[in-house]
């Protein structure tokens, strides 16, 4: 495959038919589907080796389109939401019915990030919906950093690979989101990220 950027509105497309794609994040390179197709999301499971009853994380195009996969928040979670978004923060929350199964944990909650790039949530956006969102590589393996390893890797697996045009925003990241669950308080980190966890009154209301 060819490591250039591929073409937007194709990307865009090709992620709204049920297409697997490996995308450039501002973290890592990662493979994502419409979080919301069950062909799709199991793919990218098989295309990983991953197991079942490991959720993947879900990648929102904006903070109304994650709220909108959520239970209803409380004003410090909401807050926190607020404080994180967009950027390298993978919360975990109560998630709705909606994404395919896999993507949901069993009881229910859900990973979910805004990433800070804003032709990447434009992107998601063009998509027509949430994308689920892993990092690029077999299970058990080290993650690829690159973009163009990732297309070494797994390009002949998938249908497409994109990055934003250079320039046009910061550059990746070299190391995965924070993930912090959001379902209890105060929020409990259960990886650290490349920033730390922002901070919220605890009696905010």
């Amino acid at each position: 495959m060819d490591r250039a950027c591929g073409d937007f509105a194709e990307t865009a497309a090709g992620l709204a038919a049920g297409g697997v794609y490996i995308l450039q994040t501002d973290t890592l390179p990662g493979l994502h589907g419409r979080a919301d197709d069950p062909a799709a999301v199991e793919r990218i499971f098989r295309i990983k080796g991953r197991p079942e009853g490991k959720p993947a994380l879900v990648l929102a195009g904006s903070l109304e389109m994650a709220f909108a996969l959520v239970e209803d928040l409380d004003d410090r979670v909401a807050a926190l939401c607020r404080r994180c978004w967009p950027g390298p923060y993978s919360l975990i929350l109560r998630g709705r019915p909606g994404p395919a199964a896999g993507v949901r944990g069993r009881d229910g909650s859900l990973a979910i990030r805004v990433p800070a790039g804003a032709e990447l949530r434009r992107l998601i956006e063009a998509a027509g919906g949430a994308l689920v969102s892993t990092s690029a590589n077999l299970t058990g393996l080290p993650p690829c950093r690159t973009l163009g390893e990732a297309i070494a890797e797994m390009g002949d697996r998938v249908d497409g690979a994109w990055a934003p045009p250079p320039g046009l925003e910061p550059g990746p990241g070299a190391a995965p989101s924070a993930l912090v669950d959001a379902t209890v308080w105060p929020p409990l980190v259960l990886r650290e990220g490349p920033s730390p966890l922002p901070t919220v009154d605890p009696d905010a209301s």
